[in-house]
């Protein structure tokens, strides 16, 4: 039987985007602990969420969580999508861009969008830093996110929590505990009283229900 999602609300003129940053650690470059279904529970989640309540979503093109959010997007009818899901990728992965993100790009759902390599690097670990910076200042500059939320994930969540912060210090960020990841560890930079369930909570819908109450109440 066919499952029937709430339609899209129409986004206004300049519609609020949030940032996600996401990502299942490898664990040959990552010791920490996570559970990859529920990254992609709470990814998965968090998409509907947003293009529901009429949100736009931003992230870098990581091959585990880019191919998540516009499958997501794909649920939605055509006339809704737009440019409501934008992935950023450094030129530098051009030739490791998953297959599913250009098919879905190529179907009309959502946006990739490229940045310019750094000279000298290659798309290994250690490689690539100036090439990651330049797309995530892009990413973030363009696109201006209301909020940013962080799951799962290693070494580059942080750094996109710090990032962002210094671009837009009055905005909020909300990162999930129980995928695990180094998201876990920042929960505590999430709205003190959400913290809680952030850190605690696998009810992913009516927990990203909640982080967009939160977010559209600060307009009040």
């Amino acid at each position: 039987m066919p499952v029937n999602f709430s339609p899209m609300e129409q986004p206004s003129p300049g519609s609020r985007m949030l940032f996600i940053s996401a990502s299942i650690p490898d664990p040959s470059r990552w010791s920490g602990s996570f559970d990859a279904l529920e990254i992609t529970n709470a990814v998965v989640a968090l998409a509907r969420a947003c293009l529901t309540r009429g949100y736009g979503v931003v992230t870098a093109a990581h091959p585990t969580i880019a191919p998540l959010l516009l499958y997501v997007a794909a649920e939605f009818p055509p006339a809704d999508r737009g440019g409501r899901v934008r992935v950023y990728q450094s030129m530098l992965f051009e030739d490791v861009l998953p297959a599913a993100t250009r098919r879905f790009e190529a179907d009309g759902i959502g946006n990739v969008i490229w940045t310019e390599a750094a000279d000298g690097e290659s798309p290994e670990p250690g490689e690539w830093d100036g090439s990651l910076r330049r797309m995530r200042e892009q990413m973030l500059r363009e696109t201006e996110p209301a909020a940013a939320v962080f799951i799962g994930g290693m070494e580059g969540i942080p750094a996109e929590l710090d990032l962002f912060s210094s671009i837009f210090p009055d905005r909020p960020t909300y990162a999930a505990g129980r995928p695990g990841g180094e998201a876990r560890d920042l929960v505590t930079h999430s709205p003190e009283h959400l913290q809680s369930r952030l850190r605690e909570s696998g009810a992913y819908p009516a927990l990203w229900w909640a982080v967009l109450d939160d977010l559209d109440g600060r307009d009040g």
